[in-house]
């Protein structure tokens, strides 16, 4: 019986032929290399295993604590900005609805229309009345932009002893808006509206209603009833010297009233030409004969006006002028000498400054 005779025979069949001897051997010889290779790896591996589970395990630890606590700081840190910011949000508007008045939004929405209406009604007003305003109450006007910081700074530095540092449009703002409290919460608000509000209007119609709108005294609101309360007239007719008068009793109509101390009137008259003169505004020679002209106030004034309230003699330049004839009051008339006399010396030395700086 051959081979395959055989193989049939005992159940085998050709595809599926049992190995040889040698055929195992080498199958199992190999299989025995594989295994003995991989537990001698295996072995290894466990041998190695403490020192390098510890270096893997540190190295996921670090990992995880950088990106973890840089997480971590990112998202706390964003969620102190949201509550800071939300906090001041409502400390500004609990500080705003404490000093603002209660119809902040209809006042806020007049005064635009107002600045509007003020600057049409003001538009033929001489020009040297803006200028004198801008020049003795806020200089910078035109500058800044509704906050003076060096105005502020000179404040603080001299504790306001020499002025609160605020602007023409600050004044506006605080008259307007806000109650009358005075608290460091309320200069801040006060300093926000007033450059919110030169971001909304121009500074021409902030400088008109800022005049149409502040106080002259003897319960007097506007530039239009000042004029006719103190000179009878129309502020498009007003002289220089009579600007000077009104824009000097500003920040203190009723004290600084020509109705109350005339002399006084002639004081803050002169200091206003001084400053226009300093801030380029006006001339020497103007200023001078603007403060050596007397001017004739309203005789149907207030109430306790008197009548020495009329115009007093003051040196001209053809001599002596005034209307007032059988009333002579020595002591006041000295006063309005003095104020002339000072403001000739102070021209002098004006003009040998300004000669020394053009050398």
């Amino acid at each position: 019986m051959n081979t395959v005779a055989m193989q049939k025979y005992m159940g085998f069949s050709t595809a599926a032929a049992p190995p040889s001897p040698a055929a195992a051997t080498l199958v199992n010889t190999r299989s025995f290399s594989l295994t003995s290779t991989t537990q001698r790896n295996h072995i290894n591996f466990k041998q190695k295993s403490p020192l390098f589970q510890l270096r893997y395990t540190l190295n996921n630890n670090n990992n995880n604590f950088h990106g973890g606590s840089q997480h971590t700081l990112g998202s706390t840190f964003t969620q102190f900005t949201v509550i800071a910011v939300f906090s001041l949000t409502l400390l500004i508007l609990r500080l705003a609805s404490d000093l603002l008045l209660p119809d902040f939004p209809r006042r806020w929405r007049r005064l635009i229309g107002f600045a509007s209406q003020a600057e049409a009604e003001l538009v033929e007003a001489p020009e040297y009345l803006f200028q004198g305003v801008v020049a003795y109450e806020d200089r910078r006007f035109f500058s800044h932009s509704g906050v003076d910081a060096i105005g502020v700074a000179r404040a603080i530095l001299s504790l306001s002893a020499r002025g609160g540092g605020s602007t023409i449009t600050q004044q506006l703002v605080k008259n307007t808006f806000l109650k009358n409290e005075r608290t460091l919460s309320r200069k801040f608000i006060e300093m926000a509206l007033a450059v919110a509000l030169e971001r909304k209007i121009s500074k021409p119609k902030i400088l008109s209603a800022y005049l149409c709108k502040i106080y002259w005294g003897h319960g007097i609101y506007g530039i239009k009833s000042a004029s006719n309360l103190y000179f009878g007239k129309h502020p498009s007719l007003l002289t220089l010297g009579e600007c000077a008068l009104l824009i000097g009793i500003i920040p203190a109509p009723e004290s600084r009233s020509p109705f109350r101390d005339y002399s006084r009137g002639k004081t803050f008259q002169a200091r206003v030409l001084k400053r226009m003169v300093v801030g380029h505004f006006l001339d020497i020679e103007s200023a001078l004969s603007a403060v050596r002209k007397p001017f004739a106030l309203k005789s149907d004034g207030p109430e306790y006006a008197e009548k020495s309230l009329f115009p007093v003699l003051l040196p001209s330049e053809s001599g002596y002028e005034s209307p007032m004839k059988d009333t002579w009051d020595w002591e006041r008339e000295s006063k309005m000498w003095e104020v002339v006399e000072d403001m000739e010396k102070w021209a002098m030395s004006f003009r040998k400054i300004v000669k020394t700086s053009n050398l």
